[in-house]
């Protein structure tokens, strides 16, 4: 029998919740596996992500009681997107209906936040003609690397022991935002595992700020580009000074919106963010991070980030109607 689309969503939500508790002062969060410390920062997120969800809730009671049935469905598979993430805050404003039945569903949306994920193979056949980011299974910064280089002909990475200069060292895996700046060359003693190094990336086009291009994804086309602004400081951080709305024209030559186009095409990304960085030395870009299960930035006024993700869902519903 199917089931009553609110029971299904109050389902959901207890799932999305299930297994997060505080301890020592941090919040611990199984899916993904993250550990947020409970400071000002993350109350101002949380407040954020809060009213941005009332507001979207209220949306879809008004939905609700139009009884609009012309709605397009969207299922996720192999787990369900909680509120925080961007696909879900996506499907909102896009007015898209989310079921739980995979068969059924206009879109399977393949969600796993996880850096390494072959779920998109247990789908069936028919249901990867409808899926979404089923074939982007590796996200791994060296797998990103590498795919970057054979799209867009230079490379990224480097050998720690015979490159000159400075470079980065951040963890393989993917969200961890660990990043450092070492000097190379190094020994091989001090190579640390689990890690890779790759050339640093100057994009403090002022000076005295690093510059990150979020760039968002969906299937093929750049809705919206978060220009981030960071302190030097805390340039591999989360934490911004600023964010401003652009648009793909505003940042990216002709050239580059292609290649980005067929960067993701190479790596199976249909919806989601790559972080971009633009060096100032020789001002080429360089793709340093894929997330398909990225979360909104936070540092946006209420207004931009609802104007963001209206783009986004603008995308994502044309993406549908025409798949």
């Amino acid at each position: 029998m199917a089931q009553i689309p609110a029971f299904s969503a109050v389902s959901r939500s207890f799932e999305y919740f299930r297994g997060i508790r505080i301890k020592d002062r941090k919040l611990h969060v199984p899916h993904p596996r993250v550990r947020l410390s409970l400071d000002r920062s993350f109350f101002r997120s949380f407040f954020a992500v809060l009213q941005l969800y009332a507001y979207l809730v209220m949306v879809g009671a008004l939905r609700i009681v139009k009884r609009n049935r012309s709605r397009k469905t969207i299922a996720f598979y192999p787990r369900s997107a909680p509120p925080w993430y961007n696909i879900w805050l996506t499907t909102q404003v896009s007015d898209l209906q989310i079921v739980s039945d995979i068969d059924t569903a206009d879109t399977v949306f393949v969600f796993e936040d996880e850096t390494f994920s072959n779920a998109g193979r247990r789908l069936t056949s028919g249901q990867r003609e409808r899926a979404l980011n089923d074939r982007v299974e590796d996200i791994s910064k060296t797998h990103v690397s590498r795919v970057f280089e054979t799209v867009f002909g230079y490379s990224l990475a480097i050998d720690p022991l015979t490159y000159e200069g400075p470079a980065v060292c951040k963890s393989e895996l993917n969200g961890t935002h660990d990043g450092k700046i070492v000097q190379c060359p190094i020994s091989a003693k001090d190579v640390e595992a689990g890690s890779v190094y790759q050339r640093f990336v100057d994009s403090a086009s002022d000076g005295v700020r690093s510059e990150d291009l979020r760039t968002s994804v969906v299937k093929g086309t750049i809705p919206v580009v978060f220009h981030k602004y960071k302190a030097l400081e805390a340039r591999f951080g989360t934490s911004y000074l600023h964010t401003d709305v652009r648009k793909a024209t505003e940042v990216f030559s002709e050239t580059e919106q292609m290649k980005i186009a067929a960067f993701c095409q190479e790596i199976g990304l249909d919806f989601g963010c790559i972080d971009i960085m633009r060096d100032i030395n020789d001002g080429r870009i360089y793709i340093v991070d894929v997330n398909k299960t990225c979360m909104p930035v936070l540092s946006l006024t209420f207004k931009e980030q609802l104007r963001a993700l209206r783009l986004m869902g603008g995308a994502l519903r044309t993406a549908i109607e025409e798949s």
